[in-house]
């Protein structure tokens, strides 16, 4: 029973963080939606990306364009799902991608400058 408790928690934890990715490219574009609904939305699309995707892996002329095809699987379904358009759809998708570049620069700098590195100190490196 713990297990499916942890399970639910990270799940729904992962539909927060990404929602929140989303919902910023949504205020840009100055969309109301719910921090939530834009996690589902992203989770349900990503799933039916990933099924697009799988389905075009397994004919041997799609191969080469199942990327293209599961990312604008994945757009059609933020299309249907948030109310947006195509284009909305694209920008948003694209906003929340840097948006989380970003950050996860700005993790990295902050574990990289201020937490002590191990073995620093026989490379002689300072900070």
């Amino acid at each position: 029973m713990p297990g499916f408790l942890g399970l639910g928690i990270s799940l729904l934890i992962s539909v927060f963080i990404s929602g929140f990715f989303l919902w910023i490219g949504l205020k840009v574009i100055r969309k109301d939606r719910g921090l939530m609904e834009a996690g589902f939305a992203n989770l349900a699309a990503g799933i039916f990306a990933i099924t697009v995707l799988y389905a075009c892996a397994l004919v041997p002329l799609l191969i080469m364009f199942a990327p293209l095809l599961a990312f604008l699987a994945y757009l059609c379904a933020l299309k249907r799902l948030l109310k947006i358009t195509m284009l909305e759809a694209f920008v948003v998708s694209v906003i929340a991608s840097l948006v989380f570049t970003a950050v996860m620069f700005l993790i990295a700098g902050i574990y990289l400058f201020t937490i002590p590195q191990p073995y620093s100190h026989v490379l002689g490196i300072r900070f």
